[in-house]
């Protein structure tokens, strides 16, 4: 029984689309194709809960945000490993989530004259710190680049927090899990 239900389960996953939102007003980013099945059902509904496609899901990744031009946005990707507190943690993992589109609303006004917002991103670990240095992956950044992140405070507030550009990676400082804001200055 508990077979049919999962089989039943993934058979209404890969065959709708889309998916409904969780939030009022956010189109969801999981729109299922022929490509995001990949055998596991479990993988898929943990895709389907995270609102990611299954390559964001399997990626700890981020490449599609609510209501921006995905052509503009910048795809960030997170591995394991952090600096927590200065001190290096191998086996820790920040969850990178889709923001909410509150913040992503929020992050468009307050971009507006500081430069182009990149991406909004939802960063979350389980471990307890007071710092957490956390390296993204940005795939096409260059060292130089003007980018600056900040950290969510509230609808109006956004504070920039230390950040670092090389090559493909993008390394923020962090006091807290929340969101984040990708603004490169132009």
């Amino acid at each position: 029984m508990k077979k049919t239900i999962i089989l039943t389960l993934a058979g209404a996953v890969i065959f709708s689309t889309p998916v409904m939102a969780k939030e009022a007003g956010a189109p969801v980013a999981v729109y299922l194709e022929d490509d995001s099945y990949i055998g596991i059902p479990e993988e898929t509904i943990l895709a389907i809960e995270e609102d990611k496609i299954i390559g964001e899901h399997m990626n700890n990744a981020v490449i599609d945000i609510w209501d921006m031009d995905g052509a503009m946005v910048q795809d960030l990707a997170v591995g394991q490993g952090a600096v927590l507190d200065g001190e290096y943690a191998s086996g820790i993992t920040f969850d990178l989530m889709k923001p909410n589109l509150k913040s992503v609303y929020a992050a468009k006004a307050f971009s507006q004259g500081k430069g182009s917002l990149l991406t909004v991103v939802d960063v979350h670990t389980h471990a307890g710190y007071g710092t957490a240095k956390v390296t993204f992956y940005a795939p096409g950044v260059k060292a130089g680049q003007a980018i600056t992140v900040y950290e969510y405070l509230d609808d109006t507030n956004w504070a920039a927090v230390p950040t670092e550009v090389s090559d493909d990676h993008v390394v923020v400082e962090i006091t807290s899990n929340g969101h984040l804001a990708f603004i490169e200055a132009k």
